[in-house]
């Protein structure tokens, strides 16, 4: 009876248990926080992740604050559930560390710059920082030889002053080198010496093993030792004691025959950069024979592919046994430089040869000539035809390649073709679950890759065009389903893999997108030979969404602003995508050094705690505050230039910055020696600059974000400028704020306001003398001596280039409209309205562009002056062509109407361009690498345009409106990290022996341009 009872009591027991454990999973009611400031409390809530109306257990409640302790800047967390569910989580955060002070072992004087450079006053030092701080300098003290390193970090005062008790132990030396070898010609001390090792004073580390190693093999390189060996080890079972074992070997003499000696001048590789002994860290006869492939390897792909490479060695002093001197030879025997002949293809019969002879053409050399029979050209033949093949609709096609001898020793190529069964495709079906969670509209998307890469929608139906060129005339009716979607093709479609693997890639990204931690998805052909389908089936499966974001490392950035920037809100889908959006925008604000976002495991000691996919962890590393840059340029529009830039990241923890500019040009430097070694001609040209400005990535949230994009940047900047042109002296003072949104990753739109004090005077030549006495400038240039200038301007900038500063492919196009209005109080002599237009195209010629790049450009400029008292534009607001980035063969600036007598009749020493209201500008360009270098290019262009004086000429004008201005020309590029040009061109009436007129002749470009850039 006694058992009986006490099993009773048990089951009761657990039965109370269970129902009070089920009882405790109650929805949460309300969340306070107290303690802290809004930042601490802005971190907590986030990595608490409960909202209102969850339900949370005893046991998810603690790993909630848990998450919170992670955070790391908390002395102590602590928080209730209470039975009506109100949480409340009580806050003690840690101060700022204002100092810290090492005790125990003196800290070495070569470490105490470099042993904990992340460690900076402002930072919020809980638990898992100071380990990580223990970790490094743990880490780099063995690096540096103390073995035994030990180091304790701990906070006091609330966390202001950090402790750190250093125990270095003893250091591992090296005691006694051990020398073993014939070292001769060398002797120990100079071994020693050029390893940089000094017994008992250098620290044996593994830094100090393989610098010392690299520097020994660097001597014997430079003696021209290049079979040498050399071994650098710690002697066994005896501490302390380095083993250096030394074997010189014979110097080497490396010669060729049948190699260009001149080569290397040209860019082409030389004989010991194709022979590895002297990279190579240790000699092995091996690196003899990998020479022979090395050489050959290079000549066949300069289209040599019957060449020959042999190599001898022979010992020139000494003996056999015991070389001193030995030269390796090697012979190449190029054979002739082939080209590609006729291209020829057997057994193709559903393709004709004109089709495949068209989808094989390769690039011509210098745009006539036919490709050299490289290897890597007679593969990509191949590559063009399998591919062509393939996006035919022919799944199994097989391409063999027969290289043979042709007329004039070209190497013709003949084509073996299997074309297999051509297959179609009439219709995809995608399945999905009946889960509203699984997009329809959006994963149906996927399907419309199979036919287009970006596909056109018919207005007002549901079928699609393709825009592949192999594809003209195919339509897709995309239709949803009961069970998902069906994509129904018009005609068939050829049956691509390639195609049914993008569509099911861009599904699986898509259902990644909506939380599926292993996007399943599987793909059957059903082939019944009348409408032949794909299967697309989706089966259920489970959708992570966030939970909590732990953010650690954000001591001076505010919450605000890093929550905002990351994006990751409670309860959104898992998207791999949006995760490293976040990265990439809190890489953007300019306030860290690094972002690492992880998963909660993935957090040093969370290996094996209960965390979730959707538990985040964010990692930061915040950067200096200051950042200082210096900058140099020149060209022969603006003269030289020294550049000094100071900014001030993330004031007020927001990620603004603060920018402090400096623009020392030859203005404010005046030295005669820079303005020699950078001439800009005969007049004095310089601009000069003294900036601030402001900028705030997030401006105003949430009251414009409807207005074009979701954020809104604010730019503010004020300047005073001193600008030397051909036509006046201005000086300028200027204040411009301005809002941009950033419509997608390749356009922007930007509302400004400028307001601007010019006061413009004549300018000089390069003796100081004035060109245009003040009273002739005002009178012949018809511009005020001040203005002021009150425009609000509009721009949008669409650049879908690869690289903005050295594009090879994709367009850019730039509009800003300008109103300068005496409503917003513009002066009366200078109110004006200005439209400039820019756009370019750039094509890449060959893959990648390795064969060049063609450019073509437009510009059109219109002003019009908007008040009655003024006839023309101010100077400093007028059009100028001619130099750098538009018409290079005239001199910068002498486009268009010049004045070459003063008001008294007297001719001027200098021709003064007055510029105009309209300004046509057109280019085309072809840049190429030289001789196959990369780092050298050349070009040639065509630049055609004019400056219009006036919109409304006066009447009896000969030429209101002269022709455009056409000049050819070519240049050289160095690519020296940014591309710098230096071109000369000529007028094309010069070229071809035609008349021209005085102003022609008077303003030809007289000397060469220097430039950097390809923008116009």
């Amino acid at each position: 009876m006694r058992r009986r009872a006490a099993c009773g009591l048990s089951l009761l027991a657990l039965v109370s248990a269970a129902g009070q454990e089920a009882v405790s999973a109650r929805p949460v009611t309300a969340i306070r926080v107290e303690g802290g400031d809004e930042n601490d409390r802005r971190f907590a809530l986030a990595a608490l992740g409960l909202k209102v109306g969850q339900g949370v257990d005893a046991a998810g409640f603690q790993q909630a604050l848990a998450a919170v302790r992670l955070v790391d800047r908390y002395r102590f967390v602590e928080g209730t559930l209470g039975a009506d569910g109100v949480v409340l989580l009580r806050l003690d955060p840690l101060l700022p560390v204002a100092a810290w002070r090492w005790e125990g072992d003196p800290l070495p004087a070569d470490l105490r710059k470099t042993l904990l450079p992340e460690l900076r006053k402002g930072q919020r030092l809980g638990p898992q920082h100071l380990a990580l701080l223990e970790r490094s300098a743990e880490q780099r003290l063995r690096e540096a030889g103390y073995r035994q390193a030990d180091v304790k970090a701990t906070v006091e005062e609330g966390g202001r002053l950090l402790r750190l008790a250093l125990a270095l132990g003893a250091p591992r030396l090296v005691r006694e080198v051990r020398l073993e070898g014939d070292p001769a010609p060398y002797t120990r001390e100079s071994l020693l010496k050029v390893a940089r090792i000094t017994p008992g004073r250098t620290h044996w580390t593994p830094a100090v093993q393989r610098e010392a190693q690299r520097r020994l093999r660097a001597r014997l390189v430079k003696d021209r030792r290049l079979e040498g060996s050399i071994r650098l080890a710690p002697a066994d079972g005896e501490g302390g004691t380095l083993l250096l074992e030394i074997r010189p070997g014979p110097k080497v003499t490396l010669k060729s025959k049948g190699m260009d000696l001149l080569g290397p001048l040209w860019g082409r590789p030389r004989l010991s950069e194709l022979v590895p002994l002297a990279r190579a860290e240790r000699y092995a006869p091996s690196l003899l024979d990998e020479g022979d492939g090395r050489i050959s390897a290079y000549y066949r792909d300069q289209g040599f592919p019957e060449v020959k490479v042999t190599h001898e060695r022979v010992v020139t002093a000494g003996t056999a046994e015991r070389p001193e001197a030995v030269t390796i030879t090697y012979t190449v025997v190029r054979g002739p430089r082939r080209v590609l002949g006729t291209v020829r293809f057997e057994g193709n019969r559903e393709l004709s040869d004109d089709e495949l002879a068209r989808a094989a053409s390769l690039p011509k050399r210098f745009l006539f000539l036919p490709p050299h029979a490289k290897a890597e050209a007679m593969k990509a033949l191949e590559d063009r035809v399998t591919a062509h093949y393939l996006q035919r609709g022919f799944p199994e096609v097989r391409v063999r390649r027969r290289a043979e001898s042709g007329p004039g020793g070209a190497v013709d190529v003949r084509f073996v073709i299997r074309e297999g069964q051509r297959r179609f495709l009439d219709a995809l079906v995608l399945e999905l679950p009946p889960d509203p969670a699984f997009p329809r509209d959006r994963l149906a998307r996927s399907l419309l890759l199979a036919l287009a890469d970006r596909p056109v929608a018919v207005r007002g139906t549901p079928r699609y065009r393709s825009d592949r060129r192999h594809l003209q005339g195919f339509e897709g009716t995309l239709e949803t389903t009961p069970e998902g979607a069906r994509l129904t093709f018009t005609p068939a479609l050829p049956l691509v893999r390639n195609d049914l693997a993008l569509v099911v890639s861009d599904l699986r990204q898509r259902l990644s997108s909506v939380g599926s931690a292993n996007p399943q998805v599987k793909l059957t052909f059903e082939d019944d030979e009348t409408r032949p389908i794909v299967r697309i089936q989706v089966p259920p499966q489970p959708l992570d969404r966030t939970r909590r974001l732990v953010v650690q490392g954000s001591d001076r950035t505010r919450a605000e602003a890093v929550l905002r920037e990351a994006g990751l809100a409670a309860d959104i889908p898992l998207d791999p995508a949006k995760l490293d959006e976040s990265q990439v925008q809190l890489g953007g604000l300019g306030a860290f050094q690094r972002v690492d976002l992880l998963t909660m495991k993935d957090l040093p000691g969370q290996e094996k705690e209960p965390w979730q996919r959707g538990d985040l962890a964010l990692r930061l590393q915040e950067r200096s505050p200051w950042v200082f840059t210096e900058s140099f340029g020149y060209d022969k529009t603006q003269g030289y230039h020294f550049g000094l830039n100071a900014q001030r990241l993330n004031v007020g923890g927001m990620g603004r910055t603060v920018d402090f500019g400096l623009r020392a040009g030859d203005q404010t430097l005046d030295i005669p020696a820079l303005r020699k070694a950078f001439p800009t001609g005969d007049i004095k040209r310089s601009v000069d600059s003294y900036s601030i400005g402001y900028t705030d990535p997030w401006f105003l949230p949430g009251s414009l974000d409807t207005l074009l994009a979701r954020r809104t940047r604010f730019h503010m900047e004020g300047a005073y400028i001193e600008e030397a042109q051909a036509a006046f002296f201005a000086r300028r003072r200027r204040f411009t704020p301005s809002l941009e949104w950033k419509i997608s990753s390749v356009q922007s739109v930007q509302f400004g306001y400028r307001f601007e004090r010019v006061e413009v005077a004549s300018n000089t030549d390069s003796d100081g003398k004035p060109l245009l006495a003040d009273q002739d400038l005002f009178l012949l240039a018809r511009t005020p001596a001040r203005s002021i200038i009150s425009a609000p301007y509009l721009q949008v900038v669409v650049d879908r280039r690869d690289r903005p500063y050295d594009p090879t492919q994709g367009t850019f196009f730039l509009g800003r409209l300008e109103l300068a209005n005496q409503l917003f109080g513009t002066s009366t002599n200078s109110s004006y309205v200005k439209l400039d237009l820019r756009h370019q195209w750039n094509w890449p010629v060959g893959f990648h562009a390795e064969n060049g790049v063609v450019m073509a450009s437009v510009r059109l400029g219109l002003a019009r002056p908007t008040a009655a008292s003024a006839e023309d534009l101010p100077l400093s607001e007028r059009f100028f062509g001619g130099g750098s980035f538009t018409v290079r063969g005239v001199e910068p600036d002498l486009l268009g109407d010049v004045q070459r007598t003063d008001s008294l009749g007297n001719k001027l020493a200098q021709p003064i361009p007055l510029g105009g209201q309209a300004l046509v500008v057109m280019n085309l360009e072809y840049r190429f690498p030289l001789f196959g270098m990369q780092s050298v290019w050349a070009e040639v262009f065509v630049d055609t345009g004019q400056v219009y004086r006036s919109l409304n000429p006066d009447k009896g004008v000969e030429t209101p409106f002269p022709p455009l201005r056409t000049t050819l020309g070519a240049g050289l590029i160095l690519r020296l990290g940014f591309p710098l040009k230096i071109e000369y061109a000529a007028d094309w009436k010069r070229i071809m022996g035609r008349p021209r007129t005085q102003d022609e002749r008077d303003t030809q470009l007289k000397s060469l341009l220097i430039s950097a850039g390809f923008q116009f």
